[in-house]
């Protein structure tokens, strides 16, 4: 995996912004893109920086896509040149001087390793699929009468509490533009906020940034971004493999078995991976009615993590053998029961007489004889 040469013609030890950046290029591009660019300038000047992808998306709260989707846009206009190795590798960014000057300065920056990105990737998946709007600032009476409407107001108050903290003005123009401007329904801004926070990611700003993102790829739907989670997608694939599903396609009511066990019982991945493993031992067969059963009593009885499941197995175990210890005494006592009435009915006041064993017939005979 090759490392990342970040380089430029003109190296200070400041970081000096171009009067024809600002007049020529600034104002018509995107201003996470100016923040993007402005951070690479400063990089250049860095001793000793480990540069590459994943530090740059850390360091501005944005995603590797964002920041890849952000050198297409300015190796477009002319202010850099993204450089690949044999194998197609990003192994280095130049950034050309804006006032045309000639001299190539560089400076080394060893990164750490990134994903392997060809120039065909970048260019025609990286790059805006659709233009996203501009983000409008609000006026009071607009943020009232957004208010007024009963599910932006409730989506608002989930806000907050899901971030656990007031909204700023700027968050609620946010939302408010993710709403308006993107055309994003209630239920995906909610899906959206659930699933940045689920990840780590409190940031508005980080948000934006993903819901943008999904604007320009076309998804509307909750469905679709789940399908667009690679969360989601490890999920899927990894019920599949502990069902023991081979190279198909799960069907629509697969599906919602799982965004039942995902979603509605919000079941860790471990405990659904469980659920299949149990199903395939008792069935033998990839059966999501089986799972469904066990993950539908494990979510009646509160279970949580693995170590809940452990405990309700040890529950189940010693309430059957309570069962079985408790059949157990009652057929002895039965058997006991049924000896002891065995004996009352042999002495009962008909047969409660000493029965004798021996007769002498002889003398029985002369006394009926009368001898």
């Amino acid at each position: 995996m090759a490392d990342i040469m970040l380089h430029t013609s003109n190296n200070s030890g400041f970081t000096c912004i171009s009067n024809t950046f600002i007049d020529d290029f600034m104002k018509d591009a995107n201003g996470e893109y100016v923040k993007i660019y402005l951070y690479l300038l400063r990089c250049l000047n860095r001793e000793d920086y480990d540069f590459s992808l994943s530090q740059l998306a850390d360091c501005l709260d944005h995603t590797e896509k964002d920041i890849m989707r952000a050198f297409t846009y300015w190796e477009k206009v002319g202010l850099l040149r993204l450089e690949y190795s044999a194998d197609n590798e990003l192994s280095g960014i130049y950034l050309e001087d804006v006032n045309g000057s000639g001299s190539f300065t560089s400076v080394n920056n060893s990164a750490a390793p990134m994903p392997a990105v060809s120039h065909s990737a970048v260019t025609n998946t990286v790059a805006p699929k659709m233009a996203t709007p501009i983000k409008p600032s609000y006026s009071a009476d607009q943020l009232d009468a957004f208010k007024d409407e009963a599910a932006v107001s409730d989506l608002l108050f989930e806000t907050q509490t899901y971030l656990k903290r007031p909204l700023s003005s700027t968050d609620t123009n946010t939302l408010l533009f993710w709403y308006d401007g993107l055309h994003m329904s209630v239920d995906l801004i909610r899906f959206l906020i659930e699933t940045c926070i689920d990840n780590g990611h409190s940031s508005i700003h980080y948000m934006d940034t993903v819901a943008r993102n999904w604007a320009e790829d076309g998804i509307t739907t909750v469905e679709g971004a789940r399908k667009s989670s690679s969360k989601y997608t490890n999920t899927i694939y990894t019920i599949k493999k502990s069902l023991g599903i081979g190279n198909r396609e799960l069907v629509d009511s697969e599906i919602n078995y799982i965004d039942k066990w995902t979603n509605t019982f919000s079941f860790d991945l471990d405990i659904i991976r469980e659920a299949c493993e149990r199903t395939i031992t008792a069935t033998n067969k990839p059966s999501f009615k089986y799972a469904d059963s066990i993950l539908s009593r494990w979510h009646k009885a509160s279970v949580r993590t693995l170590d809940d499941v452990s405990q309700l197995d040890q529950n189940f175990a010693s309430a059957t053998l309570e069962k079985l210890s408790n059949a157990s005494a009652s057929r002895t006592k039965f058997q006991q029961t049924s000896g002891n009435n065995s004996k009352a009915k042999t002495n009962n006041k008909f047969l409660n007489f000493e029965q004798r064993q021996d007769y002498d017939f002889n003398a029985l005979e002369k006394k009926l004889l009368g001898n």
